[in-house]
């Protein structure tokens, strides 16, 4: 009782903050990364990146898929984004479609392909994504007419609607 030492008290249930994983400057990879955490690319990496959120920094470059829950760019990605929240900054450089719930493109960005919004965007279920030809690429997208199917005028949308006062 009185010559007790006293216990620490420790709470063992308090969440560890994890230390994201960084990709510098001067750093290449070739293949896939996976990570359950955060994720900066200020590198290259070629290949599929999988994380809960990553960062392209304005000197990362990614040539591949990502799939994260937070995606932003600053960077150049060649290649498709697959995020619930997905933001491109200014300078960045985008060349693949995006699927996403919610999308934010600041002045200054680039964006070369197409936006797809759907309730699913990690792949529970593709039922929203479209469906493309092996050869069809985003700068395709338009290449076909959508009235191609038409053979005469009377089908076409009108050009120029008038109101009459």
């Amino acid at each position: 009782m009185f010559f007790r030492k006293a216990k620490l008290q420790v709470n063992d249930n308090v969440p560890v903050q994890s230390v994201p994983t960084v990709v510098a400057r001067d750093t290449r990879i070739d293949g896939n990364l996976t990570s359950d955490g955060e994720l900066h690319i200020d590198g290259m990496v070629f290949g599929t990146i999988q994380a809960q959120t990553c960062h392209v920094g304005p000197s990362g470059s990614v040539e591949g898929q990502i799939m994260a829950d937070e995606v932003s760019v600053r960077g150049r990605v060649a290649g498709p984004i697959k995020a619930y929240h997905v933001h491109l900054q200014a300078g960045a450089i985008v060349d693949g479609d995006i699927y996403n719930q919610t999308i934010m493109i600041d002045s200054g960005a680039q964006l070369n392909g197409a936006v797809w919004r759907t309730e699913a965007p990690l792949g529970e279920t593709q039922a929203s994504a479209p469906v493309r030809s092996p050869g069809e690429t985003a700068g395709s997208l338009f290449a076909d007419s959508l009235w191609s199917s038409r053979s005469n005028d009377e089908y076409r949308p009108l050009k120029a609607v008038r109101t009459l006062r």
